[in-house]
C-alpha cells in the first residue's frame, strides 16, 4: 500500500511482532483480535456476494426458461395450421366421400409431401370410421394405412369437437409425438378425420447445445422431452417445489425415478460428476398452457459457488491488509512525518475506493436499467408472441393457398396472396424494429427528444396488450413538435413504465381510459430556469393509498402481488427524470385513477 521511500515495511513489522522485540503484549493482543477479523469479513463477504450471484442466477434462468417455453409452444403452433387447412380442402373430402385407388396415391404423395417439407412425424388421413385411408409413411414398413385408431382420444375428440390434441406414444411406431386433429366435413356431415404427429426430436438437438439441463414433464410427473437422454421416459421425483398434478391412475408408478438427490432445498438439485464427486444446480420450473406440461431446467450454481469463494478471498486479504495498516498506525503513531505520509496514503486510497465505488454503482445502476427494461419486455412477451404467432400462422395459409392456386392458374389470385404476405412480413418488422429500438442500451448523451415520437414508440410496444384489454387511449398532445432536454431510450423506458403500471392499474375495472397530456411552463421561474414541459400520465384505476404516495418511489416497495414486479420500476424511473433534470411526481385525480407528471426541460428544436 505504501512505497520503499516513505513509510514502513509489512514484513519488518511482522517479523517484529514474531520475535518480541518491537511490539508490546497489548499491541501483539491487538494485531490478534484484528487479524480473527479475517475470517469472520471472509465468511460474511462469501454470503453477500452468493446471495447476490444467486438473485442474478434466479433472473436470468427465469428470462432463459420463459424463452424457452416460447421457443416449445412456437413448435407446436408451427404445425397447427396444417390440419385445419387440409380439412378444408375439397380434394380430401372428395377422397373420403369416394376414396377411389387413384384419389389415395395422389394423397400418399401429397401427404409425404407436406410432411418432408414440415420435418413431420406422419400426416394421415382417416374416415369416419376411424380407419387410415392415406399417410405420409404409406410406404413404410410401420405404415399407417389400413389401421384402425378409432380408440385414441384425438380421433374422437376431433370427430365429437371439431378438433383433438393429444401427446403418446405411438402404438405403431412406439414413436412417442403430439398429435393435432381437424375433423373433415362434406355435405353437412363428418366424413373423416386429418392428423398430425410431430416428435420433438428436432427441438431436443436444438436444446443439446445449451449449458442448462431441460426437460418437459406431463401430467403425471414422467419425462418425455429432455436434452439429457437417460433422463427421458424416468419419473421426476415427488418432493419438487412445483405443483405437479395428482396421479390417479397411478401411471408413473414403477417407473425409474430421476436420480436427483436434494441439497438443502427443494429447489437445489445434487447430481454425480463424471469426473468424480457431484455437481449442484438449480432447478427451476414453469407451468405450460392447458396445465398438462411443465417445462423444468438445471442451471449449475458452480458460478454462485466461484463467485463467493473469490468475494471471500478478497474481503480476507482487504481485511488482512487493513488490521496491519490499523496496527502500523499505531507503531507509527509518534513520527510526525511517517505519519503525514501514511495520512496521505491513506487519502488516496480512500479517493481511489470511492472513485470505484461510484464507478460500480453507476455501472450497477445502469445495469439495473437496463435489466427493468427487460422485465417489461418479458411482461410484453405474451401480448408480442401473439402478434406475430398469427402472421406467421396467416403466411403459411397463404403460402400453401398461392402454391394450390398456382397449379390452377390462377395468377390474379396468386398475386393477391402475395401482396398479402408481404403486408404481413411489414408488419412483422414492425413489432421486431420497436422492440429492438426499447431494447438497446441509452448511450447516457443528453439532447433534444420529441415528446410525440417517445410517446408513440411506448405507445406502440403496448399495442396488442391496450387492444386486448380493451384500454382507451386518450392523447391530448400539441400539434406542433415538442422537444425536451433528455435521452430517447431513457425516456421511452420511464413512459413504458408508467403505462404498464397504468394498464395493470386498470385491470378488471369497468371504465379503462389512459390519457396522456402534454402542456407548456413558459414561466421564467420555473425549477430549470427556462420553460418547462409538464407531461401526464393518468389512467381510470383505483387510485394510489394515501399511506403508500410517500413511499411510491423507494426502492423495492410495490403494491402488486408478489411475483408481478420487484419494485424497482417507479425507483428507476424518478432516478432517470431526476438525471435529465427534471421531476416526476405521482397523485390521485379527484374523479378517481392515478395521475404521474413529468417536468422536464422544453427546448426549441432539435440541434
Amino acid at each position: 500500500m505504501f512505497d520503499r521511500n516513505g513509510t514502513f515495511s509489512v514484513t519488518a513489522r511482522l517479523a517484529a511482532l514474531l520475535t518480541g522485540t518491537v511490539l508490546a503484549r497489548p499491541r501483539r493482543l491487538l494485531l490478534a483480535l484484528l487479524l480473527l477479523g479475517v475470517p469472520v469479513a471472509a465468511a460474511l463477504a462469501a454470503g453477500w456476494s452468493a446471495g447476490l450471484a444467486e438473485a442474478d442466477l434466479r433472473e436470468r434462468v427465469a428470462a432463459q426458461l420463459a424463452l424457452f417455453d416460447a421457443n416449445l409452444r412456437a413448435e407446436l403452433e408451427r404445425h397447427a395450421a396444417v390440419p385445419l387447412a387440409l380439412a378444408r380442402d375439397g380434394e380430401v373430402a372428395a377422397l373420403l366421400t369416394d376414396p377411389t385407388p387413384e384419389r389415395i396415391a395422389r394423397m400418399n404423395d401429397k401427404l409425404s409431401g407436406i410432411a418432408q417439407a414440415l420435418d413431420a412425424s406422419a400426416l394421415y388421413i382417416m374416415n369416419s370410421a376411424g380407419l387410415t385411408l392415406t399417410a405420409s409413411n404409406w410406404d413404410s414398413p410401420n405404415g399407417f394405412v389400413g389401421q384402425n385408431f378409432a380408440y385414441r382420444p384425438y380421433f374422437q375428440r376431433a370427430m365429437d369437437q371439431g378438433e383433438g390434441h393429444h401427446f403418446a406414444l405411438g402404438t405403431t411406431s412406439f414413436v412417442p409425438g403430439y398429435y393435432t386433429a381437424h375433423r373433415v366435413v362434406a355435405e353437412n356431415r363428418t366424413v373423416g378425420v386429418v392428423v398430425l404427429k410431430v416428435a420433438f426430436d428436432r427441438l431436443e438437438r436444438a436444446w443439446a447445445p445449451g449449458q442448462e439441463k431441460l426437460l418437459v414433464s406431463d401430467r403425471d410427473g414422467v419425462v418425455f422431452i429432455t436434452n439429457v437422454p437417460e433422463w427421458r421416459y424416468r419419473a421426476l421425483p415427488r418432493q419438487l417445489p412445483i405443483a405437479l398434478p395428482v396421479r390417479p391412475d397411478g401411471s408413473s408408478e414403477g417407473m425409474d425415478v430421476l436420480p436427483w438427490a436434494f441439497a438443502g432445498a427443494a429447489d437445489r438439485i445434487a447430481l454425480a460428476d463424471p469426473a468424480g464427486g457431484e455437481r449442484r444446480f438449480l432447478l427451476a420450473s414453469i407451468a405450460m398452457p392447458g396445465g398438462d406440461w411443465t417445462l423444468h431446467s438445471l442451471t449449475s450454481l458452480d458460478p454462485v459457488t466461484a463467485r463467493a469463494q473469490g468475494a471471500g478471498l478478497l474481503a480476507a486479504a482487504l481485511t488482512a491488509l487493513a488490521a496491519m495498516a490499523v496496527h502500523a498506525l499505531a507503531l507509527r503513531r509518534a513520527a510526525l512525518a511517517e505519519r503525514l505520509a501514511l495520512e496521505e496514503a491513506t487519502r488516496l486510497e480512500l479517493e481511489r475506493r470511492v472513485a470505484e465505488a461510484t464507478a460500480e454503482l453507476r455501472a450497477t445502476e445502469n445495469e439495473l436499467t437496463q435489466a427493468a427494461k427487460l422485465a417489461a419486455l418479458g411482461q410484453m412477451s405474451a401480448g408480442i408472441a401473439h402478434e406475430i404467432n398469427q402472421p406467421l400462422a396467416a403466411l403459411r395459409s397463404f403460402a400453401d393457398n398461392a402454391v394450390v392456386l398456382l397449379d390452377r392458374g390462377r395468377l390474379d389470385a396468386v398475386r393477391g396472396n402475395l401482396a398479402e404476405i408481404a403486408e404481413l412480413t411489414d408488419r412483422m418488422a414492425a413489432i421486431t424494429r420497436q422492440l429492438k429500438g426499447f431494447a438497446r442500451r441509452a448511450s447516457g448523451t443528453l439532447g433534444p427528444v420529441s415528446i410525440q415520437g417517445s410517446v408513440a414508440q411506448a405507445l406502440a410496444l403496448f399495442e396488442a396488450r391496450l387492444r386486448r384489454e380493451e384500454v382507451e387511449v386518450v392523447l391530448d398532445l400539441p400539434d406542433s413538435p415538442l422537444w425536451v432536454v433528455g435521452e430517447d431510450v431513457r425516456l421511452q423506458q420511464v413512459l413504458v413504465n408508467l403505462i404498464g403500471n397504468a394498464a395493470d392499474a386498470m385491470r378488471g375495472r369497468p371504465l379503462r381510459r389512459l390519457t396522456i397530456a402534454a402542456r407548456v411552463d413558459a414561466s421564467p421561474t420555473t425549477a430549470t430556469g427556462g420553460p418547462d414541459l409538464w407531461l401526464s400520465v393518468a389512467d381510470s384505476g383505483t387510485g394510489i393509498a394515501a399511506a403508500d404516495l410517500p413511499r411510491l418511489f423507494v426502492p423495492f416497495f410495490t403494491t402488486k402481488e408478489a411475483g408481478d414486479g420487484l419494485g424497482l420500476g417507479l425507483s428507476i424511473s424518478h432516478g432517470i427524470v431526476e438525471d435529465l433534470g427534471g421531476s416526476l411526481t405521482a397523485a390521485n385525480q379527484p374523479d378517481g385513477g392515478a395521475v404521474f407528471t413529468l417536468r422536464l426541460k422544453l427546448v426549441d428544436q432539435p440541434l
